[in-house]
């Protein structure tokens, strides 16, 4: 089995369970600099002055689709950047299926890089940045609209 399909079923199979994590510590907003989907270089200073929502996600998995909508309504309600990274599958893949949910905000292709940094093991993995750009809440699994509307409500204080 090639390495990247074992590393996908990996990030897929706890996704399921959600729980808040500790956030990793330092300025997580500067780590992105993963080109965009279209391939663009990205400015993490885009990021500045408001809180973010940062959902590591990869297409084929169903918790992390159901999700994505979710986030884009709370930060599009809060005043929130909304930013999906995906950590796994063809950048190509990530790219239908945002277009298909209409995804309005930042997607970014990690290149293994963010995974590797952020420990990331389990997707959705997502996280609530400050506007400052540091992590207020972390979480493993898909959160509801309400979890998010208050973390980004904590984070923006």
């Amino acid at each position: 089995m090639p390495r990247t399909t074992v590393l996908a079923l990996a990030l897929l199979a706890a996704c399921a369970k959600s729980s808040a994590v500790t956030p990793p510590p330092g300025d997580i907003g500067a780590k992105l600099t993963v080109p965009t989907a279209a391939g663009a270089p990205f400015d993490p200073g885009a990021l500045e002055g408001k809180p973010a929502v940062i959902v590591f996600w990869r297409p084929g998995c169903p918790h992390c689709k159901d999700e994505l909508p979710d986030v884009a309504q709370v930060c599009k309600d809060k005043g929130a950047t909304a930013v999906a990274v995906q950590v796994a599958e063809a950048p190509a893949s990530g790219l239908r299926v945002l277009e298909g949910m209409k995804w309005e905000g930042v997607a970014l292709v990690d290149d293994g890089t963010l995974r590797k940094d952020l420990k990331i093991t389990k997707v959705p993995w997502t996280l609530v940045l400050r506007p400052d750009g540091t992590a207020a809440r972390a979480y493993i699994g898909r959160q509801s609209y309400e979890t998010l509307a208050g973390a980004i409500a904590a984070a923006g204080r």
